[in-house]
């Protein structure tokens, strides 16, 4: 029956998501599976890409990690890592963000319906005197799976 779900949820990845799932040796462990997304290399926004910043800080990371059940809005979690990356950017004086990047592998728990999301997300801090976009770069890129997800834990680390 395993098998059956299995199958069915690589054809489906496939078919529908244009994303490869790839099949390990088979065990009577905890199955897991890896499907890879990126925002490409580091961008600005288009509203902020001609502006000369006031003050360039650093460049910052933050990873989320999320457990996550029925489904991956791989775009609302991008957004909500992003979310804390622009947290810490005004803790350090900042208010936008500047060549931003995202990675967010996503690992399938197979006997669990469970997907484990990492996203590790990157910016240069500034300050400008126009806002910032409030929205992730590429957004459009992030891949999910279909399905109404449900976060069951969240692990954000600075």
């Amino acid at each position: 029956m395993v098998r059956v779900c299995n199958r069915a949820l690589t054809d489906f990845c496939h078919n529908h998501l244009g994303i490869q799932i790839h099949h390990g040796p088979q065990s009577h462990a905890l199955e897991t599976e890896r499907v890879e997304s990126s925002s490409g290399p580091a961008r600005t926004h288009p509203c902020l890409a001609d502006l000369k910043p006031t003050i360039v800080g650093p460049r910052v990371e933050h990873k989320d990690e999320f457990t996550c059940k029925g489904g991956v809005d791989a775009g609302r979690l991008v957004n909500l890592a992003r979310k804390g990356l622009y947290s810490t950017a005004k803790e350090m004086g900042g208010n936008v963000l500047l060549e931003e990047k995202s990675a967010h592998p996503l690992s399938l728990y197979q006997r669990r319906d469970q997907f484990k999301v990492t996203i590790h997300y990157s910016a240069t801090v500034a300050r400008s005197c126009w806002p910032d976009a409030q929205r992730p770069v590429e957004i459009e890129a992030a891949k999910g799976i279909k399905g109404l997800m449900t976060v069951i834990d969240r692990h954000p680390e600075f």
